[in-house]
C-alpha cells in the first residue's frame, strides 16, 4: 500500500463516521481497513501537518478528527484570500499607471528634438566633469 492509498484510507475513516477518535482508536480502526500498524501513525501525523486532520490535546490524550465542512470552509477561506490579493494587484496597477502618467508629464519629445539633444548635453557635461575631477 502506498503512502497515499494509506493517507487515503486512514481520511476516509475520519470522514466516513465524523466522529472524534483517539491514538488507539485510529490504530484499531485503520488496521482493520488493511493500513500496517507500524506506518498508522506516521500517516497520521502526515495527515495532521497536512492540515486534513485536526489534532487536540485533553489530558493525557490526543484526540483526532476531520470533518468535510472544514476542508470546504479552508476552501472557501483560501479563495477569498486569493480574491482580496487580485483585488489588492489590481489597486496597485492602477496606482503605478497613474503614478507613471504624472511622471511622464512634462517629459514629452515636442517636434525639435530638445529633450534628446538635452539629454545628450546633460550626459557630455557629466563625462566633463568626471575628467576634471581626476
Amino acid at each position: 500500500m502506498s503512502a497515499e492509498e494509506k493517507k487515503a484510507c486512514i481520511l476516509g475513516i475520519y470522514r466516513g463516521t465524523k466522529d472524534v477518535f483517539t491514538e488507539k482508536e485510529i490504530i484499531s480502526l485503520a488496521t482493520k481497513a488493511g493500513v500496517s500498524s507500524g506506518a498508522i501513525q506516521e500517516t497520521n501525523e502526515a495527515l495532521v501537518d497536512d492540515n486534513l486532520v485536526t489534532c487536540g490535546k485533553v489530558g493525557g490524550s490526543k484526540y483526532y478528527w476531520s470533518f468535510p465542512a472544514k476542508a470546504d470552509r479552508d476552501q472557501l477561506n483560501k479563495l477569498e484570500d486569493l480574491k482580496q490579493k487580485v483585488e489588492l494587484g489590481k489597486r496597485r496597477l492602477e496606482s503605478s499607471k497613474k503614478e507613471l502618467e504624472e511622471v511622464r508629464v512634462g517629459r514629452e519629445e515636442n517636434e525639435n528634438g530638445d529633450r534628446a539633444n538635452k539629454l545628450r548635453r546633460i550626459e557630455e557635461l557629466g563625462k566633463k566633469k568626471g575628467e576634471l575631477e581626476v
